[in-house]
This record gives structure tokens, sequence and C-alpha cells, in this order.
């Protein structure tokens, strides 16, 4: 789906630090208002087990719930309340608060993230996206509560960390696809989640991962994870898809790099991470290949940060049609009776066809690959294009890529959580070496 149909995401959304946090707010909110088994989960993992029962044994019409964002602290009646949970909600899984009592206000600035009111016991929620820690703001934002002349208020201050949010969610979220009742405000905010806060999902590093390239998997959902975060790290942008994980390409000539998990049984090296580019895909992009040498194309390997990877280059033919994908087939020199993937033949044979033409299109074909390649039958022809109304296609004469990252140095690399940095920049030296591939 396109993420601007995401109900939390916007179109030209600005990203500075204050909009994120209150738009964080404002989603948090919305799920809490419209999800009442999260807002269940959320509060019994807030509260103590006396109050829990306080609040949900016995509900009459008459109770007060309330729940805001960025509400003015001073403008709240405190003394209807008899406790107050001052809630820090951060990526940090640990905020210090037995030194809470004792800080003094610093700020008159009562401003707080999120409101949350049942009977009478109210939760203020300091909303911060990192670990950063917030005690000292909570505390401001809590003194007007302190600073009543009424009886004493139960002051309990909570670190709710997002990894734990999230993980609640996840879980909310699998119960209520068991009984086809999937809550879109759930939905959307993990995905706002996965695409915005990526190291709030705590997945082991490598080093801790079974390796399996077994899609469906549990081991290759959670080497997905990883790898998502390490695709995130290397600071480039995620493809927009649900289909398919991958990066945008920041080059003229490709436009996605898409990793994936493999296991060779007849190598040494048996396990790879193996990243994959399509130069040339679009006869947009194959003007900024075949205007320069091919020369890159026999290379045999690719030197990413000082060290040589497995490199691999063969072609593909890629059948679009109103700019959408049809069909694609790939091939090697040895199915070739002559060169296919040349300067003449993408400025004079690559782009469209009309259905004419057809026939003239299946001689060239035929003309360049071998009897016992049937690319007729790998194109799918006659389902894909013959036996279909279309009344044209257009051709793309382009080529995949792929570099070949033995799998033990992402482990080597990734033992522990914050090591995700690392196989960032690993990823980040895959992307320059692509860029330099082809030049001139």
């Amino acid at each position: 789906m396109n993420h601007h149909l995401n109900l939390f995401r916007f179109f030209n959304e600005p990203n500075s630090d204050e909009f994120l946090e209150n738009n964080l707010s404002r989603a948090f909110s919305i799920v809490l208002l419209n999800s009442p088994l999260f807002l269940n989960e959320f509060v019994k993992e807030v509260v103590d087990e006396e109050d829990y029962q306080y609040l949900f044994s016995y509900v009459s019409r008459e109770e007060i719930f309330l729940l805001d964002v960025q509400v003015d602290i001073k403008k709240i009646q405190h003394e209807s309340y008899r406790k107050v949970y001052a809630i820090a909600l951060t990526a940090n899984k640990y905020i210090d608060f037995s030194n809470f009592s004792d800080l003094v206000q610093t700020s008159t600035t009562n401003i707080t993230d999120v409101v949350l009111t049942i009977k009478d016991i109210a939760f203020i929620i300091e909303v911060k996206r990192t670990n950063e820690d917030c005690k000292q703001q909570l505390f401001n934002q809590i003194f007007p509560f302190l600073n009543r002349s009424e009886e004493a208020l139960i002051v309990s201050p909570k670190c709710i960390s997002w990894h734990k949010v999230v993980t609640t969610l996840e879980r909310v979220n699998n119960v209520e696809k068991l009984i086809k009742n999937e809550s879109l405000f759930i939905k959307d905010f993990l995905d706002l989640a996965e695409a915005r806060f990526p190291y709030w999902f705590e997945p082991k590093p490598f080093n801790n991962l079974k390796f399996t390239d077994k899609w469906g998997t549990a081991e290759h959902h959670y080497l997905m994870q990883r790898l998502k975060q390490g695709l995130v790290a290397s600071g480039s942008d995620l493809l927009p898809y649900v289909d398919r994980l991958g990066l945008i390409a920041p080059f003229s000539w490709a436009s996605e790099i898409i990793p994936h998990f493999y296991h060779y049984h007849d190598e040494k090296i048996k396990d790879y991470i193996a990243f994959h580019i399509w130069p040339g895909n679009t006869k947009t992009q194959g003007y900024h290949v075949y205007n320069k040498s091919l020369n890159w194309t026999k290379k045999s390997a690719l030197t990413v940060d000082g060290s040589d990877y497995e490199l691999e280059v063969i072609y593909d033919i890629k059948i679009s049609h109103f700019n959408r994908y049809v069909t694609n087939f790939i091939y090697g020199d040895s199915d070739l009776k002559k060169p296919l993937n040349t300067p003449e033949n993408f400025y004079g044979k690559s782009g469209k066809w009309d259905i004419g033409s057809w026939p003239e299109f299946e001689i060239f074909l035929d003309e360049h690959f071998k009897e016992t390649y049937n690319w007729r039958e790998k194109a799918k022809w006659e389902e894909k294009i013959i036996n279909t109304d279309r009344t044209y296609f257009t051709m793309a004469l382009g080529f995949e890529v792929s570099v070949f990252i033995p799998y033990h140095e992402f482990c080597e690399m990734d033992k522990k959580d914050d090591d995700i940095i690392k196989v960032g920049a690993k990823i980040k030296g895959v992307v320059e070496a692509f860029k330099t591939l082809i030049v001139g």
C-alpha cells in the first residue's frame, strides 16, 4: 500500500523533532482510543495490581474517561485525582526514577504530550521517540499536581519503552487477526513505527540468528527484521512497497537495490546475503548505461570497503505495458548466438513494440538466442503477450547485477544490538560500490 494512505503519515510532512513527536503522540492516542484491547494491555502494564482491579472490576456510566494530547496541566482540575502515573514513553528501556521526588521545578511550561484519565487516576505521558531521559521534563509537567493544597497526592513514575509498546501492539494485532477483526489503527501505527523508528523493534543480532533462505519460516522473518534495521541504518531510503524489502537506488541507471539470503550446498562458504541491482531496467535508465563503456559487465568481483566480493552480471529483458511490469527473463552469454545487449540493439530495438511488429520482435530474438534457450517459454510469451488484449508493449534491455557477501561477515560484526550501525555501514559500502560500477 502507498505509504501516503497510512492514517498517521502525510504528504510533505516536515521532519522537525517537534512535528515527529507531536504526530507520534497523536497517533499513539488514536490507537489507545480505538483499540480497547490495547488500552487494557497498556494500562495493565503501567499500573499496579490493586489499581488495575479498581479501574476495571466495576465501571459505571458516570465514570470519567478522558484522553487528549498537548494539554496544559495547569488547566486540569488537580483536586479530582488521588493518584498520578507519570510515564516516560521513550526508546529508553530504563530511566532511574529513584530521585524523582527530590527534583525541583525548572520550567513553568506544563504542556504534556498525552493525558489519560480513568476514574480518579491520571496518566501523564511524556513522549520521546529516542532514548532521551525526560525525567526532569516529566517532573515539571506534574508539578501543578504536587503543588496543590488538598490532600496528599500519590505519584508513581514509570518508564515504558517503545519496544514494549510495539511488542504489545504486535501481540494485540495477532489476536485481532486470529478473530478476523484486525484494527487498521494498529496496523498503520506499526507501519509508521517500522518506517520511522525501526530501532524500537529489537530482533536479535545476526550472530544470534539461525540462517535460512526459506521464506515464510520464523527464522527467515527474524533475519529480514534485522536486515531491515541494517538497511535503515545505511542512511538510504527504503523502497515504499509492502511486497519487497530494499533500498531506493540513488543512481540514474537503476531504481532499487534488493537483498536476499542465499544458501549454496556445493561451496566452501555456503551462506550469503546477496545485493541485487538492475541497471537499464527501463528505457530511460538504459540511456545512462549504453552511452558508456560496457566493460563493467565482464567484471567478476566488486570491491566493497577494500575487500573483493563475488560479482555476477547477467542479462535481463523486461517487458512492460502502461509502465507496469508484465514479464521478464534472464540469460547469460552461453544462451546467445551473438551479443544481444548492445548499444546498437538498445537504440534500435528497445522501447515500444506495436502489435503489428510482434512477428518482427520474435524474429529479432530468435536471431540472438540459441534454440536450446526457449525464450518464449521463459517469458510466458503466449500467456503474457499473444493471448491478451494488449496492442503494444515496451521492452528494456537491462542487466541483473548481484554481489555476494558471506553471511559470516555480518555475524562477526553484529553481536549486540548497537552493532546494527556496523551492518548499516557495510550496506552503505555496497551502495557506494555499486555507484562506481557504471562510470565514464
